[in-house]
């Protein structure tokens, strides 16, 4: 090949790149313009213009279905001039070439000499006029059903090849995602439907999570051939502090920010949010590592800048981690090389970027001392369990544990499992110390047993290296029969990403082992792909919920709704529930009001060595029992940061039937919430968390039944409207108060209370007996059968 060939060869190599990273950036402001949009004709008109000024096309237009004349009536346009309008697209007339493909859920596209012949006309004289050779057209669907169409159109000849294609597929996909979500009413079925959505999408920011990022970082390294790729990874050193300063409603006002200002830097650049403190950017930069630190200093400048939140500067000392590929490896160690470049860099506040060197940095070293060390530790018998029981929220009692590997390191104390467990994965030294941990959780289930203690299920945890290089199923029967444990007190945990490595592999195994009798669940649900045709197909008993749903479950309105979801949908497929991390009173018992059946995490025990386990099953600890389902009394909750308003509140109620709980703080307060049948919530307006409106707006999506009263002299009639409006109070009371006004209008909210739990109870009751019949009428025989016979 001549040097002007190769030449071509790598131009036009670097075009293809550019096309694609420009639609990948458009994917991306895309994606993070559905996470915020509240309005179906503000989403078609910002997906237009993003399309015209990130992906570089044309024109883009939106249009939907009218259902009387079945034409796609245009909605929303950016660059298409008047012309536009001269064109139709009907989806019930079959001689339409671009209706019959929406009609069939799939995309049409057209260029170059097919024009003519594909298009009726006017299609190939408007193109012609505006300056047109290529269109794609894609569907855009709610529910399954066909309600309207996305259009791009570029003055480039043979530019909608199969790569782009599929990335106006995904687009596609994404706003017709977004028209559903905008479309339902109910928080709940919000939550269920972005279960998918939040496996690959940041939730605060709308950039590509880790996950896909991966992805998207792999397709990058793939078309780039030879030339190399830089991936830059830029850790927010302050992330912590400053949320921890600002709160979680702050604090997503302030990684918006960030993000906003990565994306104004780098608009033609794939950008993601790959952990809590850490954004990722893939940068195509050919013409030397010099460019690289420039974008660096850029990225520096601009997220070392003030970030201004509710009337307060912070700063969080942004740092970014450089690695190449494919000099430092494939795709993924090239981002895992950035983000340890990024963790790992000077704390000084006058250092800005730092590229990976494998050969000269500490960690690589520490990391082979760390691997031969560990090769020798499972023959020096270094490797210990611990493990952290699992309760039942109903009868309070110990019924499992989870067997959690350690290693005591000598010199060291005992390692942190983050630091030590991915080795093994990457070593595959994960397959022999897996079956040691097995055989180790068996043994120590069955010599509990031998002792008399109460007999509970140990549970361990499989990795995808176990199944992809070992006989998970020949080693499983090897520890049972070695421990002389009966198979259904042994369960195995697997998580979604090991199932769809090999999904017919995997399924066909643990099948095989609940047919022996062996448990199975399936761990850290909603954080990996949450795949429900999956779901169905595995042959799990439980689901465990991801301690990062949990940590907020009391106070965050979106972590209550995915979990509320979680757990519908596992008992609606039959499956129990367990949830990890459990910490508080208030998530125990939220948990509870959801019919979750076990939890595990601190607020009960921490991991426990082995001779500390058997202690707790010797003095038969456990946690309070499910309370009766009908406490008797009405509860109301009062929130109020001012004492002398509390004591006067207490002296007015003492006389009436009312339980009184008081909370002095927002945190408290959903606390108290989530362990109580509270029925009425009062509260100030004016709090230091979050103003009484807001607060009972979650309150609102949190515990929709009960009724809400604002008790405040301060009265700030815009938020008051407002939430009244919203349906986020029911009444508005003000300082000083009437106290047998106060008193009536507190008997009234608890008439409202007990007529809605009636009725919930009603319609439980005859959901119970619809439900009884079907299944009697299932059990009875057929009299005409017995008659015939």
């Amino acid at each position: 090949m001549s040097r002007i060939e190769a030449q071509k060869q790598s131009d036009a190599l670097r075009l293809e790149l550019e096309k694609l990273n420009r639609l990948y950036a458009m994917l991306s402001r895309i994606n993070r313009t559905i996470v915020r949009a509240e309005d179906a004709g503000e989403l078609y008109e910002a997906v237009c213009r993003i399309a015209v000024e990130y992906g570089s096309f044309t024109c883009a237009w939106a249009g939907l279905v009218d259902p009387s004349s079945q034409c796609v009536v245009l909605v929303a346009r950016a660059g298409a001039p008047a012309q536009w309008h001269r064109v139709e697209i009907s989806v019930a007339d079959a001689a339409d070439p671009i209706g019959a493909a929406l009609r069939e859920n799939r995309p049409f596209r057209v260029d170059g000499s097919r024009i003519g012949p594909e298009l009726p006309s006017p299609w190939p004289e408007v193109m012609r006029d505006v300056g047109v050779a290529g269109l794609a057209v894609l569907p855009l669907q709610v529910e399954g059903e066909l309600v309207g169409a996305f259009g791009v159109a570029t003055g480039e000849s043979g530019y909608f090849q199969e790569p782009v294609t599929r990335l106006l597929i995904e687009i596609a996909e994404d706003i017709s995602f977004a028209l559903e979500v905008l479309r339902r009413e109910e928080r709940r079925a919000i939550a269920e439907s972005k279960i998918q959505y939040l496996a690959h999408y940041d939730p605060q920011t709308g950039l590509p999570s880790r996950t896909l990022f991966t992805e998207r970082l792999a397709a990058a390294c793939e078309a780039a051939g030879e030339q190399e790729i830089t991936v830059l990874v830029v850790a927010l050193r302050q992330y912590h502090a400053v949320m921890q300063a600002v709160g979680d409603k702050a604090g997503l006002q302030l990684m918006r920010i960030v993000s906003g200002r990565l994306e104004s830097l780098l608009p033609f650049s794939a950008i993601g949010r790959i952990a809590e403190s850490e954004f990722a950017v893939i940068a195509e930069i050919t013409d030397g590592l010099h460019l690289v630190e420039e974008t660096a200093w850029g990225i520096h400048q601009v997220l070392s800048q003030a970030i201004p939140v509710d009337g307060r500067e912070f700063f969080l000392s942004p740092f970014t981690g450089i690695a190449v590929y494919p000099r430092n490896g494939a795709p993924s160690e090239v981002l895992k090389a950035a983000a340890l470049a990024a963790a790992k860099g000077p704390q000084d506040a006058g250092s800005v970027c730092r590229f990976f060197v494998a050969g000269m940095d500490r960690v690589s070293r520490e990391r082979l001392e760390m691997e031969a060390a560990m090769r020798r530790a499972l023959e020096r018998q270094e490797f210990v369990l611990h493990f952290q029981p699992q309760v039942s929220l109903e009868s309070g009692c110990v019924v499992g544990a989870e067997a959690l590997l350690r290693w005591q390191r000598p010199g060291h104390g005992l390692v942190p499992p983050s630091e030590f467990i991915p080795l093994l994965e990457d070593t595959g030294l994960i397959v022999p110390v897996g079956e040691w941990v097995m055989q180790e959780a068996c043994r120590f289930a069955k010599q509990c047993q031998d002792e008399g203690l109460p007999p509970f299920r140990v549970a361990v945890n499989l990795s995808a290296r176990q199944f992809q290089e070992g006989d998970v199923g020949a080693m499983t029967r090897r520890a049972l029969s070695a421990a002389g444990l009966e198979a259904h007190w042994l369960e195995m945990e697997i998580t979604e990403s090991i199932v769809l490595l090999s999904a017919e592999a995997v399924i066909r195994t643990i099948s095989e082992l609940k047919a022996a009798g062996v448990k199975h669940a399936l761990d850290d649900f909603g954080t990996g792909y949450s795949s429900l045709s999956y779901l169905q197909r595995l042959p799990v008993d439980r689901i465990k919920i991801d301690q990062g749903f949990v940590a907020n479950v009391t106070s965050n309105p979106n972590d209550a709704g995915i979990v509320r979801a979680v757990v519908g949908m596992a008992h609606n497929l039959g499956l129990a529930v367990i949830a990890e991390g459990v910490e508080t009173e208030g998530q125990l018992g939220f948990l509870r009001g959801l019919q979750c059946e076990e939890m595990q995490g601190y607020h009960f025990s921490r991991p426990l060595p082995g001779d500390e386990f058997r202690a707790l099953l010797k003095e038969g600890r456990r946690i309070a029992g499910a309370p009766a389902e009908d406490r008797p009394g009405r509860y109301i909750l009062v929130l109020d940061d001012e004492p002398n308003v509390l004591s006067a509140l207490r002296r007015l109620l003492r006389p009436t039937d009312l339980n009184l709980l008081i909370a002095g703080n927002v945190q408290e307060a959903f606390n108290l919430l989530a362990t109580h049948p509270v029925g009425v919530v009062v509260c100030d307006q004016r709090m230091p968390e979050m103003t009484g409106t807001e607060f009972l707006r979650r309150v609102k999506e949190l515990h929709p039944a009960v009724v809400r009263i604002v008790l405040s002299g301060y009265t700030d009639l815009t938020s008051v409207i407002d939430a009244v409006n919203r349906g986020a109070i029911y009444k508005f009371l003000t300082k000083p108060w009437d106290d047998q006004a106060l008193i009536d209008s507190l008997k009234e909210a608890f008439r409202l209370y007990e007529m809605e739990r009636e009725n919930r109870e009603l319609v439980r009751r005859i959901q119970q007996l619809i439900k009884d019949a079907g299944k009697e009428s299932a059990q009875r025989p057929d009299r005409r059968s017995a008659d015939g016979l």
